[in-house]
């Protein structure tokens, strides 16, 4: 008897062990390590400047990558427009590779006009063109003047490749220490960080037209922009690629709405809004990025856009290389001689687009209206706008910080829930355990039971 009551005790201590064990293997497969706020990945939105950013993906890492246009030594890429280290964030860490070269690390700020002394750092980027390298720095150590007392943070952050041909670019965050920027790199290295959610939406940027001609004020006037998203994609949002506000201006602000194609642009418009956007506080030559917090399927569509309180405008775009069939319209008419610059952010695949209201999208072509506008078609300003778009202080954004990301938050984007990594959840465990527990105990009972009686 004693024996049967051992041997249940040994069954039941050796299946808690086992499930100790499974308990303990699930928590450290949960123990995957948080993004940091500041964070930006390669499929975030990016500007390049004289350079093509291309997206990659390679196995699990996705990334950019750059290549300078041939001949020139002034290329440079920045994650997003108005992002940047701030006084609490100022340590920084870039997963790149690059065949080497001198680069340069380019900052800018309110109180600081662009190319002044702590605005930038030069850096050495060893050659590395298979293995991903980390680079750590700590602005402080350089007296980098946008941590001075009247410029809490940057306006934009940019890597310039100057004489580099190409770099690729994984991602880049900033820390409070350069001890959790080396602990995050350890960790990211050992597939404990998780960088892009599953159910992120994964975008392209797209050019619609390149910068080639001077800038519109669109105060005054009612602009729109029709354009088709092709078959096999979704429509993210629109960028107004480094738009201008002629200065530094108190509010420059500018209101759009999006709506589906039917039959005319003046049906069109009339019809249901698919989304809305806001963007208040606009600064000299930031990307101005219309996110309308919807996805859309394949189809054609109209941006109607107005401007108000202080000036605010667009780049113009080369008229004779602009893509995905885009109009432009000056106050309800189509105008030929006049495109902005701008840039489209487009996913694979329609699984996350709405259904459209009916009536939607339609194949009819755009009928074009016989009068000539009434308004000046370009309105110049008084002073000769900056020769780069980026050189001008950009603003940090004041809309919805993650309007350029992935769906997901990417601070969330490391957080998994345990049975996503193909194990039970803790709860079930535990529950299996005290079953096994329970089911021993009753056996032994009974044994104990049927031996007192005999």
């Amino acid at each position: 008897m004693k024996k049967i009551i051992i041997s249940l005790l040994t069954i039941v201590m050796c299946v808690s062990c086992v499930a100790g064990g499974m308990l303990s293997f699930a928590a450290e497969t949960e123990a995957e390590t948080a993004l940091p706020d500041y964070y930006k990945t390669s499929v975030d939105d990016y500007t390049a400047i004289l350079c093509k950013g291309e997206s990659v993906t390679e196995g699990d890492v996705k990334y950019i990558h750059f290549t300078g246009d041939e001949g020139t030594e002034d290329a440079y890429f920045f994650p997003e427009n108005g992002w940047g280290p701030k006084t609490d964030h100022p340590v920084m860490l870039l997963k790149y590779r690059t065949p080497g070269g001198a680069g340069q690390l380019f900052y800018t700020t309110a109180a600081l006009a662009p190319g002044d002394e702590g605005t930038f750092k030069d850096v050495e980027f060893p050659a590395s063109e298979t293995e991903w390298q980390y680079l750590v720095y700590d602005f402080r150590e350089n007296g980098f003047a946008c941590f001075e007392s009247d410029a809490d943070k940057v306006n934009f952050f940019r890597v310039d490749l100057n004489a580099i041909p190409w770099m690729d670019y994984a991602f880049v965050a900033f820390f409070a220490t350069a001890d959790e920027a080396n602990a995050f790199a350890e960790a990211e290295k050992a597939g404990k960080v998780k960088l892009i959610a599953d159910e992120a939406l994964v975008t392209t940027k797209y050019t619609v037209s390149p910068r080639s001609a001077d800038p519109m004020q669109f105060n005054g006037h009612s602009v729109a922009i029709e354009f088709t998203v092709p078959e096999g994609k979704s429509f993210k949002s629109f960028i107004l690629t480094a738009a201008p506000t002629w200065g530094v201006q108190e509010n420059s602000t500018l209101e759009a709405w999006i709506y589906a194609w039917n039959k005319d642009y003046d049906t069109t418009i009339e019809g249901t809004e698919l989304g809305t956007f806001l963007e208040e506080e606009h600064s000299d030559n930031a990307n101005l990025t219309m996110d309308f917090g919807v996805i859309l399927p394949p189809g054609k569509y109209v941006i109607v856009m107005l401007a108000e309180n202080d000036t605010i405008g667009a780049w113009g775009g080369n008229i004779g290389e602009v893509n995905f069939e885009a109009v432009f319209y000056l106050d309800d008419f189509e105008n030929d001689t006049w495109f902005p610059y701008s840039e489209i952010l487009l996913a694979d695949g329609t699984e996350k687009a709405i259904v459209l209201p009916t009536p939607g999208p339609t194949a009819e072509p755009t009928e074009k209206p016989t009068e000539a506008p009434t308004a000046e078609a370009t309105e110049k300003p008084t002073e000769a706008p900056a020769t780069e778009a980026a050189a001008t202080d950009a603003p940090a954004k004041t809309g919805d910080a993650g309007s350029d990301q992935p769906s997901a938050n990417p601070t969330d984007a490391g957080k998994d829930n345990g049975s996503a990594n193909g194990g039970l959840p803790a709860g079930a465990i535990i529950g299996i355990v005290a079953a096994v527990v329970v089911v021993a105990a009753v056996i032994a009972g009974v044994v104990i039971a049927k031996s007192k009686k005999k």
